[in-house]
């Protein structure tokens, strides 16, 4: 068993054992520190799914309608968390000015999809042209589940026609199971 200074005979270590007072990371025996011994989570990502497209999708509809921006992911503990990256997906709409709102929906398994939370708001506010440059959006999703998670970008206008991915933009939804 190693030891710092003199070898102490069945005693604990005291100061008079630290010779230059410092206890560095050099005099720490590899082993003496164990995950076990940690008062956190070190958080270590189990997975990672990511799904990008490239396809302009449009709506004119005042509800919320799924968008082809979606993937799925199966934790491997209740405990897990999912942590969700959106990037990417401009704005446009024509037929007037528009505002659209896109949210982020989850489903468990084969079950109905419900909101989780709002991504953006996006007005779009000139004629034919384009509105907030690209979604950059994270969230931390606790399931409790290990049925396989669908999660899927909804979105709606407040008038005329309201368009994802304009101008040849794309958009990436990125999974990363977090494991407790």
């Amino acid at each position: 068993m190693g030891y710092i200074g003199k070898q102490p005979a069945s005693a604990a270590l005291t100061a008079d054992d630290i010779t230059d007072g410092i206890i560095s990371t050099a005099k720490i025996a590899d082993d003496a520190v164990t995950s076990a011994k940690v008062a956190f989570s070190l958080g270590k990502v189990g997975q990672v799914q990511s799904f990008r497209t490239t396809n302009e999708q449009s709506t004119s509809s005042t509800s919320f309608v799924a968008s082809t921006i979606t993937d799925s992911i199966t934790c491997s503990a209740t405990s897990s968390k999912v942590l969700i990256f959106v990037n990417g997906g401009r704005a446009s709409y024509s037929g007037g000015t528009a505002e659209g709102t896109v949210h982020l929906y989850y489903a468990v398994g084969s079950g109905s999809y419900s909101s989780i939370v709002n991504i953006v708001n996006s007005n779009v506010n000139e004629s034919g042209g384009y509105g907030k440059p690209a979604m950059s959006f994270s969230y931390l999703h606790s399931p409790s589940s290990t049925s396989e998670l669908h999660y899927k970008i909804y979105y709606k206008t407040n008038a005329n026609t309201y368009y994802l991915n304009s101008g040849s933009s794309s958009t990436t939804i990125t999974l990363m199971e977090i494991l407790a």
